[in-house]
């Protein structure tokens, strides 16, 4: 009887030790499994680092991205570039781009998640000494603007005003400013946060100007969108939205610290071009173009589209029965 009650006793000691070992395994697992998962996204940008897109390289190097379970890679953008055609064919998950351009391109395969800037900053400019302080006056001169899309708010501007295209001699301006500052154009465009910044530095004294903003006339579009493809938004809401909110928490940052998100711009410039002065010159005129205290940043205004619409199916950018309200969505704005 005793051997048999000790063989029994080592029995029950096993059969508890191998309990116990597969509930200590089970709850290793469980703890595995309850790791967050990290998604690998990219972010194709429509032009090169700088603090026009701020926002997004701060949300990586304060860790937002991380935080929301995101692990983000930003690519630059430049000449040559489309983030349209990249994003549409899947070489990245996100885009940057104007909301006219993905209008304009009519593909209903691309959709904007979040408008973070609400006013692109177009402005025209002339020298003083030339007397042109209103859109009558550009009968008979010679206009500069970037065929890019901004054209057509030129010819908005011209219609707005009864002043048909073959009285102005519009002229298809170069990325640089040499054609004003040689005087061989009267009416230049600039981005507020760009070219009239450049000329600043320059030494070009901005009281020798007469300055003129679409917007203010109400012609305004507005800057640079957060977009994807409907496939992959309807494929990864969660990821979209996770994006979004990580993004839109990296433009709030930037706008109450600009003088570090100026810092954590530079911090990225891999080719060591960018000037700190200028960048944060051009942080503090983004932030006046996203209008934070008037507007919630991400959110998709209806009559910016609503404009966009009216002026690219008169100039026959656009077919007339493209569903502008289906190119974006609110979903992901709180």
């Amino acid at each position: 009887m005793k051997k048999i009650s000790g063989l029994l006793l080592v029995l029950i000691l096993l059969v508890c030790f191998v309990v116990f070992f597969l509930i200590f395994l089970n709850q290793k697992s469980i703890g595995r499994s309850a790791e967050p998962v990290v998604r690998d996204v990219t972010l194709r940008l429509q032009w090169t680092t700088q603090t026009q897109f701020a926002g997004y390289y701060v949300a990586l190097k304060k860790g937002f991205y991380n935080e929301a379970g995101l692990r983000v890679s930003i690519e630059p953008g430049g000449y040559g570039q489309n983030p349209n055609q990249t994003v549409a064919a899947g070489l990245e998950e996100f885009g940057t781009k104007w909301p006219a351009d993905l209008v304009a391109s009519q593909d209903e395969s691309l959709v904007s998640l979040a408008n973070i800037v609400k006013d692109n900053g177009l402005n025209l400019i002339s020298r003083k000494e030339k007397g042109i302080v209103s859109v009558e006056d550009f009968r008979g001169k010679k206009v500069a603007i970037w065929f890019i899309g901004n054209e057509y708010q030129l010819f908005a501007l011209l219609d707005l005003y009864g002043i048909s295209r073959e009285e102005v001699d519009i002229i298809s301006q170069k990325w640089d400013m040499s054609q004003f500052l040689n005087d061989e154009v009267d009416v230049a465009a600039v981005m507020t946060y760009n070219e009239l910044l450049t000329l600043r530095s320059d030494g070009f004294d901005e009281s020798n100007l007469d300055i003129m903003s679409f917007a203010e006339q109400g012609i305004g579009f507005p800057g640079h969108n957060i977009f994807t493809t409907r496939e992959y938004l309807n494929g990864n809401p969660d990821i979209c939205k996770s994006f979004v909110d990580a993004s839109i928490r990296g433009w709030e940052y930037a706008i109450s610290h600009p003088e570090e998100a100026t810092d954590i711009v530079m911090s990225y410039d891999q080719e060591g071009v960018l000037n700190r002065d200028h960048q944060l010159r051009q942080m503090l005129g983004i932030i006046d173009l996203i209008h934070p205290d008037e507007y919630e940043i991400g959110l998709h205004l209806d009559r910016d589209y609503n404009l966009i619409g009216e002026l690219y199916r008169k100039y026959g950018i656009i077919d007339q029965d493209f569903s502008i309200s289906d190119s974006y969505t609110n979903k992901f704005i709180k």
